[in-house]
């Protein structure tokens, strides 16, 4: 099969699975203090990645040598250097993928008892277009270490992206079609957390390609990326802690377990990992980035999810059209092989 097909197969793979997650916060998020609730989201989300290990058919399963590998960052070079004194932990990877997850969700939810929710989804967005803008330049680092051509993401592909993201955005402002509650801090913490987030999703497939060096095996590089997002929670767990120390100062209103919010964490866990798995599939199987508008779906099965089980009703069924057909529209030349 072609690459980019198969790319473009586990991108709508990783929209099925993931455009479900939005709608699983919302019921376990039930604590005023996001951090907690991220504290445990780490968990159950890490426990959930376990069996990827297993599953995944990676050639090199060296725990002790990937764990070395976290220790690296990406030379001018475009070579993976190992860290050889205490100022350039601040250059690898691993330390902002680790704050970025500490971060990202809380962010987001805390962004969204500020301000409208609406407003605060639709920046969330911009994560993709960040994401992929790191992966290109990830890209023209490692091809000037492999000595290939240089990965870039071309201005028609970059047109097509924005159009994608212009259509996503309609189709979420169709829920209600007007904005209530705004502030200039909820509208910082919703960037603060979309830009954490395209720092988690980009430590991961960065780390991952830093752990196999120089290999191109995509199922080596989803094994390392898992090992890499698996670390980074870990890492990231006690300063969700500390932010909500900081934060959010203990209070009466506590995050009380039970068996129905295990149940619902369990599930978060399960659909995070099966698109987390997917969607770095679909970012290794392929040098293609473009097949990455195909994610501006994501919103369209989430008003679905939302309307189905969520008692969320759609203002604006236009919009929702228009939206829909303005990404499907500019996901038309993912056939193309260039990035």
């Amino acid at each position: 099969m072609n690459p980019t097909t198969k790319g473009m197969l586990w991108a709508v793979s990783a929209v099925l699975t993931g455009s479900w997650l939005p709608l699983l916060y919302l019921y376990t998020h039930v604590s005023n203090d996001p951090f907690v609730w991220r504290s445990w989201l780490l968990v159950f989300q890490v426990v959930m990645l376990l069996p990827v290990f297993l599953v995944v058919p990676a050639g090199n399963k060296h725990l002790l040598e990937k764990a070395r590998r976290l220790l690296f960052y990406w030379g001018e070079a475009g070579e993976p250097v190992r860290v050889r004194k205490p100022l350039d932990v601040l250059r690898t990877p691993v330390l902002w993928m680790a704050i970025s997850f500490a971060l990202d969700l809380a962010f987001w939810v805390w962004a969204a008892t500020l301000i409208d929710p609406l407003v605060v989804t639709i920046i969330f967005q911009l994560m993709l277009i960040g994401m992929v803008w790191m992966a290109a330049r990830l890209g023209r680092k490692i091809s000037s270490g492999q000595g290939s051509s240089p990965h870039v993401l071309s201005g028609k592909h970059w047109t097509l992206m924005i159009l994608s993201f212009l259509g996503a955005a309609l189709v979420i402002w169709s829920e209600t079609a007007a904005v209530g509650t705004l502030n200039w801090l909820g509208i910082v913490l919703a960037f603060l957390g979309t830009v954490t987030a395209v720092g988690s999703l980009w430590g991961t497939v960065s780390i991952g390609r830093m752990m196999g060096w120089p290999t191109r095996n995509h199922h080596d590089l989803v094994w390392n990326a898992t090992f890499a997002a698996v670390a980074g929670r870990v890492l990231a767990l006690p300063l969700t802690l500390v932010g909500g120390f900081l934060f959010f100062p203990p209070s009466g209103d506590s995050f009380g377990l039970t068996w129905n919010l295990v149940g619902l964490l369990t599930l978060t866990g399960v659909f995070n990992a099966a698109g987390a798995l997917s969607h770095r599939y679909s970012l290794y199987v392929t040098s293609s980035l473009s097949v990455q508008r195909i994610m501006f779906f994501s919103p369209v099965f989430q008003m679905l999810w939302l309307w189905l089980f969520a008692d969320v009703s759609i203002a604006n069924p236009l919009a929702l059209l228009v939206g829909t057909g303005i990404v499907l529209l500019s996901n038309l030349g993912w056939q193309s092989k260039q990035l």
